[in-house]
């Protein structure tokens, strides 16, 4: 009988432990989910930072960074790729997209150029831009389609 008791009792606490790390497990799921959620919403609603005032990584010619990524594009992408470059060059074709935002491709040494793509915020100055002007842009290098590409471009003059 005294065996009996204790074979109960051991299991009712043994029931309570289980529930008590349930319990801690919902928990602890409960607020990493949380937090997560609150991380990702943080992300979404976190101003887009322009390139503006940034320094660039690299400033270079519109010719040398189209040749640098025809001789070896692995090579290139390790050196540029999601960094920062200032391009000095021509302006072989300024385009509107189908938002009606400016985009400008950049003479390379053949027929590949750079295409580089603006901020909202700088649109109004690529509406005096003209083809066969020199000028310099600052983007992000995003790799190497049919032309090199820069996003979040910015001009760096407009003389």
């Amino acid at each position: 009988m005294h065996n009996q008791k204790s074979t109960s009792q051991f299991s009712q606490n043994q029931k309570r432990s289980s529930t008590l790390m349930m319990k801690k497990i919902i928990l602890s799921t409960g607020l990493a989910l949380s937090t997560g959620l609150g991380f990702a919403y943080y992300l979404y609603n976190k101003p887009h930072q322009g390139i503006s005032n940034e320094t660039p990584a690299f400033v270079l010619k519109a010719e040398t960074l189209v040749s640098e990524y025809d001789v070896d594009e692995k090579k290139a992408n390790a050196k540029y790729l999601g960094k920062i470059v200032e391009v000095s060059g021509i302006v072989s074709e300024k385009t509107k997209d189908r938002t009606g935002n400016y985009n400008v491709t950049l003479q390379g040494p053949d027929l590949a150029g750079i295409g580089c793509e603006f901020e909202n915020k700088v649109q109004n100055k690529l509406a005096s831009l003209k083809e066969g002007q020199e000028v310099k842009i600052k983007g992000i290098c995003t790799g190497v389609l049919m032309d090199v590409v820069l996003v979040d471009c910015v001009i760096e003059n407009n003389d």
